[in-house]
Parts: structure tokens; sequence; C-alpha cells
């Protein structure tokens, strides 16, 4: 009987974890075992909620991706370290980033983020400037290859117009 009333405890804390944001299995059975619960007891929780529908490890990773890819302009290396560091396998890491990007490409964030460090003035002719964009996209985790080819498609565009007026 009084494993029914810690199993209802559970749910409780799970309810008002749930209610707050979305979590992945792993997030919210870590949360069950920082209250003391017994790991027969959280499994039994995560499989409730699994099976309900509000947990579901392949949504969480999806909203994470959504998040930190549009808002806060992270690239898929950035993204996936923090999402293996919360726990969720490479292949729901690569389906949620695979279905995200199809929305909003690396390419075009990268692009994006671009337009606004640059909006100042031209980075052609300043290399320090440069050196400084290509740390700051590589710390956001971009690969160097695209983050040099964008740079030089951002240029080409701005020296276009500058050519035209």
């Amino acid at each position: 009987m009084e494993e029914r009333s810690e199993f209802n405890k559970a749910k409780k804390v799970c309810w008002r974890l749930l209610a707050l944001r979305d979590h992945g299995e792993r997030e919210l059975a870590g949360k069950l075992k920082n209250k003391g619960f017994e790991d027969e007891i959280i499994a039994e929780a995560i499989d409730y909620f699994r099976e309900l529908g509000y947990l579901s490890d392949h949504v969480f990773a999806s909203s994470q991706v959504r998040r930190l890819a549009t808002g806060k302009g992270y690239g898929n290396r950035k993204i996936a370290s923090f999402l293996l560091e919360k726990g969720f396998s490479e292949t729901i890491i690569a389906e949620a980033i695979n279905t995200v990007r199809q929305e909003w490409s690396e390419a075009q964030a990268l692009t994006s983020l671009i337009r606004k460090k640059t909006t100042s003035g031209n980075i052609r002719n300043d290399l320090k400037g440069k050196q400084q964009l290509v740390r700051y996209l590589m710390g956001r985790g971009f690969p160097p290859g695209l983050i040099f080819e964008i740079i030089n498609r951002v240029e080409e565009e701005d020296g276009h117009d500058d050519d035209s007026k």
C-alpha cells in the first residue's frame, strides 16, 4: 500500500514539473531521484507519463533544438553537444536537428548572425574584426568551412551594393 502512496506522490511531482515545461525522460527521472524516490517508482512514473503522451524525448529534443537554433542562434555542433549533456541519444539528436533545420537551415542562421554582427560596416578590410567574428561563430557551434563560405558571400553581396552607388 505504501508503494502506491509513493507512486502517487511521484505522479504529483511529475504533474507539477510537466505543467511548468516539457522535460526529457532522463531529466525528469533525475528530479524524482533528487526528491528521494526509489528507482522502481521513478521507472513506473516515467512509463506512466510516457504512455499518457506527456513525456516524449523526441518532442522535447525537437523543442530544445528549435529554441537553441532560432532563439539563441546556435549551430548544429553546439546544439548536439548541449543535448548529449542532457542524455539524449545521437539518433534522437540527429532527427531533431534535421527536422528543425528543414525550417531554418544552418546557413540561414549563420547569415542572419553575420549580418546582425556586421551592421556597423563592411568587414572586408577589417582583419581583426573578421577574426573576432569567426571565433564568435565557431563558439556558437558553426563549422569553420560554412563560416568562411557565408562570410565571403556576405562580403560579395555588400561589395555589389557599394559598386552600384
